[in-house]
């Protein structure tokens, strides 16, 4: 079972230390209804499960301790990615002559 998890990147260490944080992130935060605590759990798994080792890396501490932390902010991480990413134009030009 978990070859087919690993081919997809999937690794279950730090889906449950972002879930962890997700729990946090929703206590810490007062979610109260049930969409927003699904939300916040299930963001902070998926974002500590790829997120976790870079971030492990960039701030130089353990793998678990990086996803957790991850698992907390994930929800705010995401909803600041989308933000930005709402205005961003790649092929915009200055001059309006296409080049």
């Amino acid at each position: 079972m978990s070859g087919w998890l690993h081919e997809l990147g999937i690794r279950i260490p730090d889906l449950v230390a972002g879930f962890a944080g997700g729990v946090v992130n929703a206590f810490v935060f007062r979610r109260a209804d049930p969409l927003s605590i699904i939300g916040s759990v299930v963001v902070g798994a998926l974002t500590a499960n790829y997120l976790g080792e870079p971030v492990a890396k960039l701030i130089g501490t353990t793998q678990p301790v990086a996803a957790f932390l991850v698992g907390i902010g994930g929800m705010a991480f995401v909803q600041g990615l989308i933000e930005g990413m709402k205005g961003w134009r790649p092929f915009r030009t200055t001059n309006g002559s296409g080049q």
